[in-house]
């Protein structure tokens, strides 16, 4: 299913003002995020920005000077995760990149980067849809294919759901009320596909890569023929605490993916219970991966208190008996 064709205003992008002010003077004082009210100052809250993400230019509404703060000062480790996959990814001799949960497409920014392979990206949020549209079409990425349906283990008898991280899009046309809109957040019904179904055309899949705020092992539950089929290279964002809100848990989504994987697990940074003085100390350091020893180690962090406030399991598949 096809992203549908309402699209931002790339006419009208500007590059961002004062990227290198800011980088600079986060080298002398690393504020990060908190340059957002210089990048207010000089770029204004209305419209499209153009800020500078590795060798992209990733697209931004400019009332979102917190997140552009945050990709001038941090650059591409604002997805720290990608240091773990991108030289796998830049192994991958054939086959295609299913990015389940794109949002605005740094991610998928990123995978062409270190890639080639043609990429199929999910998002299922209109108005993050529209931005990760307008990401691939700015840059002209070629070879990326986008979706704007939700992923789950059943299609629905009325073809939609309340997809979980899908938020209400304002009037169409209307870049400032949708850009509103989304950071108010809500629930939109979207349609719904299994990766089963909906990749079922493809000759090869090489890497899957999930990151939908809960709902994956929902996803993987309805990709159990692709995983047999394909044995991609697996790299998934495991959300504890919202998994339960879906009726499962960390140990039951390991259950069914470990028979065929072996897997490594990895965190990022210290979780939000934190104390204050820890989690604004561990904003200024550059974010670096943490590898755990095993299942053990992960799933007691996943309930330590404070917890990493990301974790990542990378999955290979084993070899066949």
């Amino acid at each position: 299913m096809s992203v549908p064709e309402e699209l931002l205003p790339l006419d009208a992008v500007r590059a961002v003002r004062g990227a290198g002010l800011v980088q600079a003077l986060n080298q002398l004082l690393p504020l990060g995020r908190k340059y957002d009210l210089l990048i207010r100052l000089l770029n204004g809250r209305h419209g499209l920005l153009a800020v500078p993400f590795g060798g992209h230019q990733a697209i931004e509404p400019a009332a979102w000077s917190k997140t552009i703060a945050t990709l001038l000062t941090l650059g591409t480790d604002v997805v720290p995760e990608f240091s773990v996959l991108e030289p796998l990814c830049r192994e991958l001799p054939a086959g295609h990149l299913i990015d389940v949960g794109a949002n605005v497409g740094l991610f998928t920014l990123a995978l062409r980067t270190a890639s080639s392979l043609p990429i199929i990206a999910y998002e299922p949020q209109p108005f993050l849809s529209k931005l990760l549209r307008g990401n691939v079409a700015y840059n002209r990425l070629a070879g990326v294919e986008l979706r704007m349906v939700a992923c789950g283990s059943v299609v629905p008898l009325d073809a939609g759901t309340k997809a979980p991280t899908a938020a209400q899009s304002g009037g169409a046309g209307d870049l400032e009320a949708e850009v509103k809109s989304a950071q108010a957040g809500g629930v939109v019904k979207v349609p719904v596909v299994t990766l089963d179904e909906d990749l079922a055309h493809l000759e090869k899949i090489a890497l899957l890569k999930i990151d939908c705020e809960g709902y994956e092992f929902e996803i993987l539950r309805g990709a159990q023929k692709l995983l047999q089929r394909h044995r991609p290279l697996l790299f998934v964002e495991v959300h504890p605490e919202q998994l339960v809100q879906f009726g499962h848990s960390t140990q039951q989504l390991l259950d069914l993916i470990a028979p065929d994987y072996d897997l490594e697990f990895w965190y990022f940074q210290i979780g939000r219970h934190a104390a204050k003085w820890s989690r604004t100390l561990e904003k200024f350091r550059r974010p670096h991966p943490r590898r755990c020893a095993g299942v053990a180690e992960m799933l007691a962090a996943s309930t330590s208190v404070p917890g990493p406030a990301q974790i990542y399991f990378l999955g290979r598949p084993k070899r066949p008996a």
